[in-house]
């Protein structure tokens, strides 16, 4: 089995994703019902759900948003894909070559997936998939899950290990905290969703992999 971790800039939510400052969407689960329409549920963190709802509303690929869960800065959405929305997802692809979807978090930087694949071939059919449908794939890494899981390898990518030695620099992990995540971000040139996930996912990262 084969570990996938890419980058895509997939258009749906694009509206949001391009318009809204450190959006966050967390992707939940997408499905299809026995009318043939297709609906996925994940969670935004915003502090502009104003701008959310209007950038849902203006998606070519989305429509009927529904909160299913308000917490304040953070909702659970229930969104119907339309035609052309259903037809650009990629989850019907992962069934159709054995793969499982475990993560997918969507930022201004695009939507970052980690993805088991059962095979290199599976990997090549999405892969080819955005391609055809012109979804800009930028490749993160790709590796043995259970080898790497056996020989404790760190399984960082550059933006995480570099995320990671910056918090260590500016003092972010100080007890008390020496650095905020803005300054941490703009030490990295980046927003502070994009420091936010890279973090988070080199911490995860570092625990799957070397903590027994």
């Amino acid at each position: 089995m084969l570990i996938a971790e890419f980058t895509i800039d997939h258009p749906l939510f694009g509206e949001a994703l391009h318009r809204i400052p450190d959006i966050r969407i967390e992707w939940e689960e997408t499905y299809s019902r026995e009318n043939g329409l297709t609906q996925t549920i994940a969670w935004i963190t915003s502090d502009d759900f104003d701008c959310v709802d209007a950038a849902i509303g203006d998606d070519p690929y989305l429509e009927n948003p529904i909160v299913l869960v308000d917490l304040g800065e953070r909702r659970l959405y229930r969104v119907d894909y339309t035609p052309d929305g259903a037809e650009q997802s990629l989850v019907q692809e992962y069934i159709r070559v054995g793969a499982v979807l475990q993560e997918s978090v969507g930022t201004n930087d695009g939507w970052f997936a980690q993805v088991l694949f059962p095979d290199r071939e599976a990997y090549e059919h999405i892969y080819q998939f955005c391609r055809d449908h012109e979804i800009d794939f930028r490749f993160e890494r790709l590796y043995e899950h259970a080898t790497e899981r056996r020989r404790g390898r760190s399984t960082l990518t550059d933006a995480q290990r570099e995320t990671l030695l910056e918090a260590v620099e500016c003092g972010y992990l100080e007890i008390p905290r020496e650095s905020t995540l803005a300054g941490l971000a703009g030490r990295l040139g980046v927003s502070e969703s994009s420091a936010s996930e890279r973090f988070r996912r080199g911490v995860k990262n570092l625990v799957e992999h070397n903590v027994e």
